[in-house]
Protein backbone atom coordinates (compact mmCIF):
# COMPACT_ATOMS: atom_id res chain seq x y z
CA UNK A 1 0.00 0.00 0.00
CA UNK A 2 2.96 2.73 1.00
CA UNK A 3 4.54 1.78 -2.84
CA UNK A 4 1.29 2.74 -4.67
CA UNK A 5 1.29 5.76 -2.67
CA UNK A 6 3.89 7.11 -2.78
CA UNK A 7 3.82 6.52 -6.13
CA UNK A 8 0.60 8.28 -6.66
CA UNK A 9 2.02 11.32 -4.77
CA UNK A 10 5.30 11.49 -7.00
CA UNK A 11 2.99 11.28 -9.98
CA UNK A 12 0.65 14.40 -8.67
CA UNK A 13 3.67 16.80 -7.46
CA UNK A 14 4.81 15.86 -11.66
CA UNK A 15 1.57 16.71 -13.11
CA UNK A 16 0.81 19.98 -10.88
CA UNK A 17 3.30 22.07 -13.06
CA UNK A 18 1.64 21.64 -16.06
CA UNK A 19 -1.76 22.23 -15.10
CA UNK A 20 -0.60 26.20 -13.81
CA UNK A 21 1.30 26.55 -17.09
CA UNK A 22 -1.78 26.03 -19.54
CA UNK A 23 -4.32 29.08 -20.05
CA UNK A 24 -1.44 31.29 -20.80
CA UNK A 25 -4.02 33.61 -22.97
CA UNK A 26 -6.48 33.92 -19.94
CA UNK A 27 -5.53 36.93 -18.67
CA UNK A 28 -7.34 39.71 -16.36
CA UNK A 29 -9.50 41.30 -18.78
CA UNK A 30 -9.85 38.53 -21.08
CA UNK A 31 -13.62 37.65 -22.06
CA UNK A 32 -13.83 34.22 -21.78
CA UNK A 33 -15.93 30.89 -21.74
CA UNK A 34 -15.32 27.95 -20.02
CA UNK A 35 -16.82 24.98 -17.84
CA UNK A 36 -15.53 23.52 -14.44
CA UNK A 37 -18.17 20.90 -13.53
CA UNK A 38 -18.56 21.20 -9.68
CA UNK A 39 -17.92 25.03 -9.56
CA UNK A 40 -20.05 26.28 -12.33
CA UNK A 41 -23.70 25.11 -13.94
CA UNK A 42 -23.03 24.75 -17.78
CA UNK A 43 -21.29 27.23 -20.03
CA UNK A 44 -19.51 30.13 -18.09
CA UNK A 45 -19.27 33.47 -19.49
CA UNK A 46 -17.78 36.42 -18.25
CA UNK A 47 -14.26 38.62 -17.77
CA UNK A 48 -11.41 37.27 -15.64
CA UNK A 49 -10.75 39.92 -13.36
CA UNK A 50 -7.60 38.52 -11.50
CA UNK A 51 -5.79 35.38 -12.29
CA UNK A 52 -2.95 33.51 -9.60
CA UNK A 53 -1.08 30.63 -10.64
CA UNK A 54 -3.96 28.23 -10.09
CA UNK A 55 -7.04 30.24 -9.29
CA UNK A 56 -8.76 32.39 -12.18
CA UNK A 57 -11.69 35.40 -10.52
CA UNK A 58 -14.26 35.86 -12.87
CA UNK A 59 -16.64 38.28 -13.17
CA UNK A 60 -20.14 38.58 -15.41
CA UNK A 61 -22.88 41.28 -15.54
CA UNK A 62 -25.46 39.26 -13.87
CA UNK A 63 -23.65 37.52 -11.50
CA UNK A 64 -20.98 37.82 -8.56
CA UNK A 65 -17.73 37.00 -9.02
CA UNK A 66 -16.62 33.66 -9.13
CA UNK A 67 -13.21 31.81 -8.02
CA UNK A 68 -12.58 28.56 -10.65
CA UNK A 69 -9.21 26.78 -9.62
CA UNK A 70 -7.71 26.49 -13.30
CA UNK A 71 -7.33 22.44 -12.18
CA UNK A 72 -10.91 22.06 -12.19
CA UNK A 73 -11.45 23.96 -15.58
CA UNK A 74 -12.81 21.30 -18.90
CA UNK A 75 -13.06 23.42 -21.19
CA UNK A 76 -11.67 27.34 -22.12
CA UNK A 77 -12.33 29.96 -25.16
CA UNK A 78 -10.93 33.18 -25.11
CA UNK A 79 -13.20 36.00 -27.37
CA UNK A 80 -11.52 37.12 -30.35
CA UNK A 81 -13.79 40.13 -30.61
CA UNK A 82 -17.14 40.23 -33.23
CA UNK A 83 -16.92 39.68 -36.34
CA UNK A 84 -19.25 41.06 -39.16
CA UNK A 85 -19.01 38.13 -41.57
CA UNK A 86 -19.44 35.85 -38.73
CA UNK A 87 -23.36 37.77 -38.04
CA UNK A 88 -24.05 38.26 -41.97
CA UNK A 89 -23.53 34.09 -42.08
CA UNK A 90 -25.89 33.91 -38.63
CA UNK A 91 -28.43 36.64 -40.27
CA UNK A 92 -28.76 34.53 -43.31
CA UNK A 93 -29.64 31.30 -41.69
CA UNK A 94 -32.63 33.31 -39.86
CA UNK A 95 -33.26 35.91 -42.67
CA UNK A 96 -34.00 32.60 -45.28
CA UNK A 97 -36.87 31.02 -43.25
CA UNK A 98 -38.65 34.11 -42.44
CA UNK A 99 -38.75 35.18 -46.00
CA UNK A 100 -39.50 31.75 -47.60
CA UNK A 101 -42.75 32.09 -44.92
CA UNK A 102 -43.30 35.14 -45.61
CA UNK A 103 -43.01 34.50 -49.56
CA UNK A 104 -45.31 31.58 -49.24
CA UNK A 105 -47.76 33.09 -47.21
CA UNK A 106 -48.12 36.04 -50.19
CA UNK A 107 -47.70 33.77 -52.79
CA UNK A 108 -51.12 31.82 -51.53
CA UNK A 109 -53.03 35.40 -50.61
CA UNK A 110 -52.61 37.08 -53.92
CA UNK A 111 -53.41 36.16 -57.31
CA UNK A 112 -51.70 35.98 -60.71
CA UNK A 113 -52.67 39.82 -61.71
CA UNK A 114 -51.76 38.59 -65.42
CA UNK A 115 -54.57 35.96 -65.13
CA UNK A 116 -57.57 38.44 -64.41
CA UNK A 117 -56.91 39.87 -68.06
CA UNK A 118 -56.41 36.30 -70.12
CA UNK A 119 -59.47 34.32 -70.87
CA UNK A 120 -59.76 30.84 -72.39
CA UNK A 121 -56.79 29.11 -73.51
CA UNK A 122 -54.75 32.29 -74.54
CA UNK A 123 -51.20 32.10 -73.02
CA UNK A 124 -51.20 36.05 -72.24
CA UNK A 125 -48.47 36.40 -69.79
CA UNK A 126 -47.44 33.92 -66.55
CA UNK A 127 -48.91 30.92 -65.33
CA UNK A 128 -50.81 30.90 -61.53
CA UNK A 129 -47.83 28.79 -60.88
CA UNK A 130 -44.53 30.50 -62.40
CA UNK A 131 -46.23 33.67 -60.64
CA UNK A 132 -46.34 31.97 -56.81
CA UNK A 133 -43.06 30.62 -57.77
CA UNK A 134 -41.61 34.39 -58.37
CA UNK A 135 -43.60 35.70 -54.99
CA UNK A 136 -41.46 33.20 -52.89
CA UNK A 137 -38.38 33.39 -54.99
CA UNK A 138 -38.71 37.12 -54.02
CA UNK A 139 -39.40 36.56 -50.70
CA UNK A 140 -35.98 33.87 -49.84
CA UNK A 141 -34.05 36.34 -51.78
CA UNK A 142 -35.56 39.66 -49.66
CA UNK A 143 -34.78 37.49 -46.56
CA UNK A 144 -31.52 36.30 -47.32
CA UNK A 145 -30.79 39.97 -48.31
CA UNK A 146 -32.16 41.69 -44.84
CA UNK A 147 -30.96 38.62 -42.58
CA UNK A 148 -27.18 39.10 -43.53
CA UNK A 149 -27.15 43.29 -43.79
CA UNK A 150 -28.79 43.17 -40.23
CA UNK A 151 -26.51 40.23 -39.26
CA UNK A 152 -23.20 42.24 -40.30
CA UNK A 153 -24.29 45.24 -38.72
CA UNK A 154 -24.80 43.55 -35.09
CA UNK A 155 -22.34 40.99 -35.43
CA UNK A 156 -21.07 38.03 -33.93
CA UNK A 157 -18.75 37.02 -31.12
CA UNK A 158 -15.79 34.82 -32.41
CA UNK A 159 -14.14 32.07 -30.00
CA UNK A 160 -11.27 30.69 -30.12
CA UNK A 161 -11.13 27.36 -28.37
CA UNK A 162 -8.14 26.24 -26.37
CA UNK A 163 -7.34 22.49 -25.81
CA UNK A 164 -7.32 21.65 -21.74
CA UNK A 165 -5.21 18.23 -21.12
CA UNK A 166 -6.69 16.03 -18.71
CA UNK A 167 -5.04 16.19 -15.62
CA UNK A 168 -5.33 14.74 -11.95
CA UNK A 169 -5.82 17.83 -9.43
CA UNK A 170 -6.78 18.03 -5.58
CA UNK A 171 -9.11 20.40 -4.59
CA UNK A 172 -10.60 21.62 -0.76
CA UNK A 173 -13.51 22.65 -0.66
CA UNK A 174 -16.27 23.20 2.27
CA UNK A 175 -14.16 21.40 4.61
CA UNK A 176 -13.66 18.20 2.46
CA UNK A 177 -9.98 17.25 0.10
CA UNK A 178 -10.88 16.01 -2.91
CA UNK A 179 -9.06 14.54 -5.60
CA UNK A 180 -9.72 14.38 -9.10
CA UNK A 181 -8.10 12.54 -12.18
CA UNK A 182 -9.31 12.78 -15.61
CA UNK A 183 -8.90 11.11 -18.92
CA UNK A 184 -9.50 11.93 -22.69
CA UNK A 185 -9.95 8.96 -25.11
Amino acid sequence: MLPLLRSTTLLLVLLAPLARAQLAEVQPGSRVRIQAPGIVAGRYVGTVLSRTTDTLVLGSTNAAPVQVPIARITSAEVSRGSSRSLGAVQGLKWGVPIGLALGVIAAASSDNPDAVYCTGFDNCGQSDGAYRARVITAGVVGGAVWGAAIGALVGRERWERFDVTPRSAFDYRDGRTRFGVAARF
